[in-house]
């Protein structure tokens, strides 16, 4: 008599899907789909230990803080993106909302909506919220160590403070945005679609003013900034082919997305940190920021003429020449250096010669 052979208590393979299953739903993630999540988990928990370890080893080896402060910020990018990835993958971390168009059909409707019920996964905004400020921080660390600013001075951290702050802010509005717009079952998510991306469009025009007027951004970091402006754009469309317009099948929507978020969150920080390692310097950094007057450069003609044009000391006197027809030449003329030299007979008695010459009589011989 054959013996039943036991089921294992853990099955090999993924079997997210069939333990945490979705339901009340006619759109969602299978397990091809959390495969491929499973990989970008993978990715980016790799990432995590890479520069978690960089970090110690630059701890250890007492290198510069700025390699440090670098290290540490796509560590944490990492970090925030695997935790979301992990819950994204295993099929968790969802909300359902009624669809607005056909397009996406499935043989077995659950719900019996018209058009259905689409499964959307908040917990890739949350990521976002927690990922871009640091992306942007490490963006412009990365223009700041760089950039040469001899002509510059110091940097503005005035300036600093209110630039990312104006960034952070307006990507959190486009991250928002689209959020509520995809928990939104009507054709009125369209709209903080099209809010969201207006925010976008400014907030990209800071981003390029900043650092191509006032970082002064050259070479190849200048076209990967572009770059990397022109990739955002692409998480309006991946939003408008899948929660906004039911376009796309969810698997699709998660490769879609993974692959956005391995080019923003963990390529473009990688080139940034072995960029500041490789060439990057410590700012110097100042409330207002530019050139102080010590390091002001001297007009032409050397020190001479930066003296000569600051004038007089006193800023009541201004500086006078005479006209040419007011110029009078005059020319000293000498005198007689005594009294006998000049012809006189007789000295005065009141004179310098008669009280130092002795009298005599007259009749003297």
């Amino acid at each position: 008599m054959p013996f039943p052979i036991e089921e294992p208590l853990v099955r090999a393979g993924n079997q997210a899907v069939h333990i945490n299953r979705p339901h009340g739903l006619d759109f969602h993630i299978t397990k091809r789909g959390s495969d491929w999540l499973w990989t970008v988990t993978s990715i980016f928990g790799f990432l995590s230990v890479v520069y978690v370890i960089s970090f110690f080893i630059a701890q250890i080896r007492n290198r510069s803080g700025l390699t440090k402060y670098s290290l540490a910020a796509p560590f944490l990018i990492a970090f925030f993106e695997f935790f979301a990835y992990f819950t994204y993958a295993a099929d968790l971390g969802w909300t359902g909302t009624n669809a607005e168009f056909h397009h996406v059909k499935v043989s077995r409707p659950v719900t019996g909506e018209s058009p259905g019920v689409r499964q959307v996964f908040y917990c890739k905004y949350i990521a976002w919220f927690l990922s871009w400020p640091i992306v942007l921080f490490l963006q412009d660390l990365a223009a700041l160590s760089t950039n040469k600013r001899d002509a510059l001075g110091s940097a503005s951290s005035l300036d600093l403070i209110h630039s990312l702050l104006v960034q952070i802010f307006g990507h959190y509005f486009w991250v928002i945005a689209l959020l509520v717009g995809a928990l939104i079952p009507s054709t009125y998510r369209w709209g903080y679609w099209t809010i969201g991306a207006f925010t976008m469009l400014v907030t990209q025009g800071l981003v390029l003013q900043r650092q191509i007027q006032t970082l002064r951004t050259r070479g190849v970091y200048l076209p990967l900034v572009i770059f990397m402006c022109l990739i955002v754009w692409c998480y309006f469309i991946a939003w408008a082919v899948s929660e906004g317009g039911n376009k796309i099948q969810p698997d699709s929507e998660a490769i879609f997305y993974g692959i956005l978020d391995l080019v923003v969150f963990a390529i473009y920080p990688f080139l940034l940190v072995c960029g500041i390692s490789l060439w990057g310097q410590w700012p110097e950094f100042s409330f207002r920021g530019g050139v102080s007057d010590g390091d002001a450069p001297l007009p032409l003609g050397g020190k001479g003429a930066a003296a000569s044009s600051e004038g007089p000391n006193d800023p009541e006197v201004a500086p006078h020449r005479a006209s040419t027809s007011d110029e009078v030449n005059y020319e000293k003329t000498r005198g007689p250096s005594s009294v006998r030299e000049s012809g006189e007979t007789q000295v005065p008695r009141n004179s310098t010669a008669a009280r130092t010459e002795p009298e005599t009589d007259g009749d003297s011989s």
